[in-house]
C-alpha cells in the first residue's frame, strides 16, 4: 500500500480485527499494523499498539466510518444502561 496513513491505533487485537473487517467491508484498503514478531511474541504490540493504516484518500471516509460505529456502540450501550470505553 502507498501512501498509507495511520487512522487508529488500539492496544487488543480483537478490537483491531473488528474495525478492520468494519472497514474492508465498506471497501476501504485497510492494513494492520503490528510488531509481534509474526505472533510469536503477542505481548511486543502493547509497547507501539496496534496501528490500522489506509490510503491516504480513503483515510477521511474511514475515520467517519469509524466515528460512526463508535458513536452507535455508545448509544446501544446507553440504551442498555452500560458504560462504554470512552
Amino acid at each position: 500500500m502507498k501512501n498509507e496513513v495511520e487512522i487508529a491505533r488500539y492496544s487488543e487485537v480483537p478490537e483491531a480485527e473488528v474495525a478492520r473487517g468494519l472497514l474492508q467491508s465498506h471497501g476501504i484498503d485497510v492494513f494492520l499494523q503490528r510488531d509481534d514478531a509474526g505472533g510469536m511474541e503477542p505481548p511486543l504490540h502493547l509497547g507501539e499498539g496496534l496501528r490500522l493504516l489506509v490510503p491516504a484518500e480513503q483515510a477521511q471516509r474511514a475515520r467517519q466510518i469509524l466515528a460512526e460505529a463508535q458513536k452507535d456502540a455508545a448509544a446501544d450501550a446507553a440504551r442498555r444502561g452500560e458504560k462504554t470505553g470512552d
